[in-house]
């Protein structure tokens, strides 16, 4: 590494305010940012696949560098970023902004650093490919942030290619620091629908803010339940399966029965726990208990619950060649576990095993002015340079931890 950091720093930040320039926001068409990553890599003879959601706008891509032969390592950054209201930002959130060892924009630090780290070092992988002992491929997946579907078709996506990758690093940033495991995730929306009348006539009408509090209450009730009974030995933080509700939308005025009301809410079970069941049981509430009382008042009564998501959990591995990896090229830290969800169990369910690890910090993600350091731009790199000393068999160097 030179004085002024990492010899491929420049080349990376020049990649990332392209990157960042892509307003790849979740749900959106992503063919912008798939095209550019494809002409970075086919302008190094690296080929690329893609994986057409049914929509036909927004894309999984895949690439490989070095033979087509079974196993490999696989790197994996999701390319959408959660929205950026102008509130708050010192600039436009899609210009990447260079400040005292900052950069700055939507998706510096989640995930788009690390994207840009894996095509500035694309050109080294590429220059080595015939001496790279398994192939290295690069996976870049779409709506991570809101609920891992572009990651949940890669599995049959990797499948129907021969592709068998025999362990994936997922690239967020966790501070370079590795985690094996995460709690499952789903995300659910309840409208629930009444009969709206005037307020002077409450018999007249149906309260679905009434009932959403009943139900709000029913979900906390269950939460207690769940925080009540702690999981002895537990990693996690907390050692217990949770359940909150976000957000209540509902009503017109003060004055009119609320016709309708929506409440957005969670589950996040730990490793072994299904989280259905616990849906299950707000449902048979909302069933057995809920319903009726509205329907007797009015049969037009209704309430849907959609799911958005859900997100298996990741299960931590032993023994991990993964974390071995890691073990060699970064920290003989052991992997540790998180209660947010990622891309990681779809990878899983391929068949690879799977570790995450990545420059920048969580505490940066979905903020405004969210930035990575270019230090963790170096860090980043140095671990990718290692990646490529180790899979072209050279010595291997000096680890952290």
């Amino acid at each position: 590494m030179t004085a002024g950091g990492h010899p491929r720093r420049e080349a990376t930040i020049a990649l990332l305010a392209d990157l960042v320039s892509f307003r790849s926001i979740s749900l959106q068409p992503n063919d912008d940012i798939v095209g550019y990553i494809e002409s970075c890599l086919a302008a190094l003879g690296v080929e690329t696949w893609r994986d057409a959601h049914q929509d036909g706008a927004r894309f999984n891509l895949l690439a490989r560098i070095g033979p087509a032969a079974p196993g490999g390592v696989l790197l994996s950054g999701h390319l959408d970023v959660v929205p950026a209201a102008a509130e708050g930002w010192g600039g436009d959130p899609f210009t990447l902004r260079r400040e005292a060892g900052r950069l700055i924009g939507r998706g510096a630090v989640d995930m788009k650093g690390f994207l840009a780290m894996m095509l500035a070092m694309a050109p080294a992988f590429q220059e080595q490919a015939a001496g790279l002992a398994e192939p290295l491929y690069l996976a870049f997946t779409f709506d991570e942030e809101i609920g891992s579907f572009g990651a949940q078709r890669m599995p049959a996506f990797l499948a129907a290619r021969g592709v068998t990758p025999r362990l994936a690093i997922i690239g967020e940033p966790t501070g370079m620091k590795p985690f094996n495991g995460h709690k499952g995730m789903i995300e659910l929306v309840t409208t629930i629908h009444g009969v709206a009348g005037h307020a002077s006539r409450p018999a007249g009408g149906v309260n679905a803010i009434h009932a959403a509090a009943r139900l709000i209450a029913f979900i906390e009730d269950l939460a207690a339940e769940c925080a009540a009974s702690p999981e002895a030995g537990s990693p996690f933080d907390p050692p217990f399966s949770t359940l909150s509700v976000g957000t209540v939308t509902g009503g017109e005025a003060r004055n009119i029965i609320a016709g309708e009301c929506r409440i957005d809410w969670e589950i996040r079970a730990l490793p072994g726990q299904d989280p259905h069941r616990l849906l299950g049981r707000v449902t048979a509430f909302i069933e057995n208990e809920l319903l009726p009382v509205m329907k007797a008042a009015d049969p037009a009564c209704e309430i849907v619950t959609q799911m958005l998501s859900d997100v298996p959990p990741l299960l931590a591995q032993t023994p991990s060649a993964a974390a071995q990896l890691v073990g060699r090229l970064w920290t003989n830290d052991a992997p540790w576990v998180v209660s947010f969800g990622t891309d990681g169990p779809y990878f899983q369910q391929a068949g690879m095993d799977v570790i995450v690890i990545g420059p920048g910090g969580m505490a940066q993600m979905h903020q405004p002015d969210e930035f990575i350091a270019e230090a963790a731009i170096d860090e980043g790199l140095t671990f990718l340079d290692r990646l490529l000393a180790e899979m072209t068999g050279e010595p291997a160097q000096e680890v952290c931890g």
